[in-house]
Formats: structure tokens, sequence, C-alpha cells
């Protein structure tokens, strides 16, 4: 029984470690692809401060639900799958409300 039990552990091993093999480079794909998508969201939250700025200026508060949701329609409408546009959407949503929060507090100062 130990014997098989040993057999059996030293495949999953082998298994697990063949997986990590196989899934290397896809996962080095996706971090170069979330280094990108960090790198283009703290671009956008420069441009955001920028708004705000002009916003300050202008009294105008920092929420724009008309704009927030011409973004939510735009972005959606390009969707590609496999996502889907109401997936888009969704994470679009969190972006412009971390981004208004920013906006709000950077307005605040």
């Amino acid at each position: 029984m130990r014997p098989l039990l040993l057999c059996l552990v030293a495949m999953i091993v082998c298994a697990q470690s063949d997986l990590n093999t196989a899934l290397a480079p896809s996962r080095q794909r996706i971090n170069d692809i979330d280094n990108q998508i960090v790198k283009l969201l703290n671009e956008r939250a420069s441009v955001v401060r920028e708004v705000g700025l002009i916003k300050k200026q202008y009294h105008a508060p920092a929420d724009a639900p008309g704009r927030a949701e011409q973004v939510l329609r735009r972005v959606s409408e390009q969707a590609k799958a496999p996502l889907t546009p109401a997936a888009v959407r969704h994470i679009y949503q969190t972006i412009v409300s971390e981004m208004t929060s920013m906006e709000s507090n950077e307005m605040a100062r």
C-alpha cells in the first residue's frame, strides 16, 4: 500500500511540474499584459488629475454621470469575444468609480 501511495504522490508532483512548465509562457504573457494595463491606468489617472484641476478652477463637481455613461457605453461597444459587453462595462464601472474617487480627493486638496 505504501509504495502505491508514494508512486501516486510522485505522479502528482511530476504532473504539477509539467503543468507549471506548460503554463509558464502564458503566465509570462499575462504578466506582460498586466504591466501594460497598469501603465495605461496610471496614464489615465494622470489625465483624470488634469481634468480635476480644470473642474476645480470652474467649481465643477468631480462626478459627471453623463460622461461616465458615455465612457461605459463606448467601451462596452468595443468588446470582442471572449469578453462580453457586460463584462467590459463592469470592469470599466470599477475603473471609472476609482478614477472619480481619486479625482474628488485631488479636488478637495
